[in-house]
């Protein structure tokens, strides 16, 4: 026991300091820990509080709640961007996409066939084809969809591939066939449109094995089991070992959902008729329409001979004409029948029965022009045109409107009666309506040869209105300015590019402007003797000036034939100008040809971009020009600057076709197509050559070169930003006799309005007096 003390006195003195300051740590601790006395007694207060009854509790008493406290921070929520469309946020499709299996070799018959048969009535169709890879197909349609995958067991596949990467989400059914069908359309979307989308579909005429269906005649199938199908698209692929495109096909929906082929859902049957392989058309077509199954036929299989397409597609549109005529004249007699239930101040019925009632004017403005016409013309057609003379389409459409009329007189009449003449036309367009006709026709009486006088009232109403799909474009293509000028008309360029710079080049908007200079034949070109120095000059210090903004501006040079000093009247010196022009842009270039005393504007420019397309539409605003300053402003203190979109300053020239917007490759493929007639311009020294073809010209302007020898769309519209300011117009120098006459009109247009020219000659004859 001593020992054991011993050893732990030498450890406790060996640690003595160890020791002494763990102690004195402690002490130090406690003696600086404070003592709360109040939160010691309200602590105990809080205790008896409990413990009173619950009507002592202040229900006001503020509490603090820690609960899932401190809370996490939460992401920001991102901005709900609706579709554009309202369908595509309700999941809303369209109802039938049509999809043809066939080959390169078959496109130029078959698939045309069915494409003007069927294109116009379903929502989508799309022709699928093998084609080996850097090869086109031997014709050109839209929706053609190749493949360069050529193994024909995988082509049902790809094109299955192909819709579920691109259709998807946007039809309710899909009708897959191959080429060798009639589809009747009609009853096809007729069929779609009374089943409900809810179920799944998978529809047609069984094969070889029953379970599976029929490609040649054709397979509906729903949106949900093509959903079904994508989900198992790489089994389907490797269990293609058949040589039937029916049974791999097959095998692979039957894989998917278990289903297999019927012709029948909801009680309503998908009818298919199978030709016999003996079938003669013009023997067996009669004895086949008797049957109840090709009336209400879907799809008629094995048709390979393209022209039995057309025949089929002939006979069921009549029948289809017979059946809508027949409704709406059931529509009339309901409609005459209740007619005398309406408001007392509706009950009128317009007519035709059911057509729309047409225009109710406001006011004396707004009361519709009903033009007089007889055979060969018509009078007071516009406000500017006393009598036009009738041809082209317009007068194959009123010949056809009085043969319709007298051919419907002498049948109600059997035959009784003659025609003699038209006493008296008149027609009227109405947008919400139609036209209307009124004849005053002349007949004899066979038998008697009394003359006899029927008015007869006749409708065309308008059509279903569609809406044309055209390439989509945008505000950011460049547009290539060219403006055209001569000696008298330098000053008139020097303002023009002035404004131009003020309006483009500050603004940095994507412009190129190219200044094209006219030289007279004796006219110097070079040095300080050139003629157009000061415009140059001008150009050179603008380029200069925009240097660092890529902005730019050019001149082109041409030497003019003798005896020719302007550009404004001849259209054989514009084009030739403008095949000048075009050698110097690619073939990608948007091209704006405009005319002195105009001030471009941005809208202006930007309608340029989004009405010109490549190798689809042409553009050629219709201007505002201004009358003579001296006959409009003659009561005012001062021209205007600007010129006001007024009856009483100007009006839209139609025949003013200086300003039109194309692109060069569409130039250059119209070009090609008339230079037998009209001879490219390729230098200076070919100018003359085409001049020769001014007395007889054959077209009065490059618009009408583009109408007549191109198949391009062609926009003309009013634009109100585009104005022009009056030029004074000279016909001293035209040599062809139709181009003097429109230059007289052209010159004789632009003075005033009819109230203002008879003002002045009113006053001139009271001033002789």
């Amino acid at each position: 026991m001593k020992a054991l003390l011993k050893i732990l006195y030498s450890l406790c003195w060996s640690n003595a300091y160890l020791i002494l300051g763990i102690c004195m740590g402690l002490s130090f601790s406690l003696f600086l820990i404070p003592i709360d006395v109040d939160k010691q007694h309200d602590i105990v207060e809080s205790f008896d509080h409990s413990l009173n009854t619950l009507e002592d509790i202040d229900p006001y008493e503020p509490r603090i709640n820690t609960d899932s406290k401190p809370q996490q921070i939460q992401k920001a929520r991102k901005a709900f961007v609706r579709p554009r469309y309202y369908s595509t946020e309700l999941g809303i499709r369209e109802k039938l996409f049509v999809g043809i299996i066939t080959s390169r070799e078959h496109l130029h018959s078959r698939d045309v066939a069915l494409n003007k048969t069927i294109a116009h009535i379903v929502d989508k169709i799309r022709y699928f084809i093998s084609i080996p890879e850097g090869t086109k197909p031997n014709v050109s349609f839209p929706g053609i969809v190749g493949f360069t995958d050529t193994r024909s067991i995988l082509k049902p596949f790809h094109a299955l591939k192909y819709i579920v990467d691109n259709y998807l989400e946007s039809y309710d059914y899909y009708f897959l066939t191959k080429d060798v069908n009639y589809i009747n359309a009609r009853s096809l979307v007729e069929f779609v449109n009374k089943i409900t989308v809810s179920q799944n579909i998978h529809m047609g005429i069984q094969s070889e094995i029953d379970t599976y269906c029929s490609l040649e005649s054709g397979i509906l199938l729903s949106n949900s089991v093509i959903r079904e199908m994508k989900n198992n698209l790489d089994w389907c692929v490797k269990n293609a070992y058949s040589d039937s495109d029916d049974v791999n096909f097959g095998r692979c929906i039957l894989h998917s959902t278990s289903m297999p082929c019927t012709n029948h859902i909801e009680r309503r049957n998908l009818t298919f008729v199978q030709l016999k392989s003996t079938f003669n058309f013009e023997k067996d077509f009669a004895q086949l329409t008797e049957q109840n199954e090709f009336q209400n036929s879907v799809s008629i299989y094995p048709v390979y001979d393209h022209k039995l397409i057309y025949k089929f597609n002939m006979y069921f549109t009549a029948i289809n004409s017979i059946k809508v005529h027949k409704q709406i004249s059931d529509i009339r007699k309901v409609i005459s029948a209740t007619a005398h239930l309406g408001p007392s101040n509706q009950r009128n019925i317009s007519w035709p029965i059911g057509n729309q009632p047409g225009n109710r004017p406001l006011g004396r403005f707004d009361v519709l022009r009903w033009s007089y016409f007889n055979m060969s013309h018509v009078f007071f057609e516009t406000d500017f045109i006393n009598i036009q003379e009738l041809k082209g389409d317009t007068k194959t459409d009123i010949d056809n409107v009085i043969n319709t009329a007298v051919n419907n007189i002498i049948s109600k009449y059997d035959n009784k009666l003659s025609f003699v003449r038209l006493l008296n036309g008149y027609l009227k367009f109405d947008a919400s309506r139609g036209m209307d006709y009124i004849l005053d026709l002349v007949f004899n009486e066979v038998a008697t040869s009394k003359e006899i006088r029927k008015r007869i009232e006749i409708c065309k109403p308008l059509g279903k209105v569609e809406i044309i799909p055209v390439p989509y474009v945008t505000e950011n293509t460049r547009i290539n300015i060219i403006i055209t000028i001569d000696l008298s008309k330098k000053q008139d360029a020097v303002n023009f590019i002035e404004h131009y710079s003020q309006n483009c080049m500050e603004k940095k908007c994507k412009t190129y402007l190219m200044v094209v200079l006219l030289y007279n034949s004796d006219s110097p070109s070079k040095g300080k003797g050139d003629v157009y120095l000061d415009v140059k000059t001008y150009i050179s210090m603008l380029n200069e000036k925009y240097k660092k903004d890529q902005s730019k501006i050019t001149w082109l040079s041409i030497r003019l034939p003798v005896n020719v000093t302007s550009v404004d009247l001849d259209p054989m010196l514009k084009i030739a100008v403008t095949d000048l022009c075009a050698k110097k842009f690619s073939s990608e270039s948007l091209i704006l040809l405009v005319e002195t005393g105009t001030k471009l504007k941005i809208d202006y420019l930007n309608r340029v971009r989004m009405n010109t397309i490549n190798r689809y539409q042409i553009f050629s605003p219709i201007p505002f020009i201004e009358y003579h300053p001296d006959i409009i402003y003659a009561d005012e203190a001062a021209a205007h600057d600007e010129v006001d979109v007024n009856s009483n300053y100007g009006k839209y020239d139609e025949q003013n076709y200086n300003n039109i917007a194309f692109y060069i490759k569409d130039y250059n493929a119209m070009r090609q197509t008339v230079e037998a007639n009209i001879p490219l311009v390729r230098s200076d020294k070919d100018i003359a050559t085409l001049l020769k073809l001014s007395k007889h010209s054959p077209v009065a302007s490059l618009f009408e070169m583009y109408v007549s020898f191109s198949d391009m769309h062609v926009f003309r519209a009013i634009e109100p930003t585009l104005k022009i300011k009056y030029k004074d117009v000279n016909c001293d120098d035209v040599s062809n006799d139709n181009i003097y006459k429109n230059c007289l009109k052209l010159r004789n247009n632009h003075l005033g309005k009819r109230s203002q020219l008879a003002r002045l000659i009113l006053d001139y004859q009271s001033y002789q007096t």
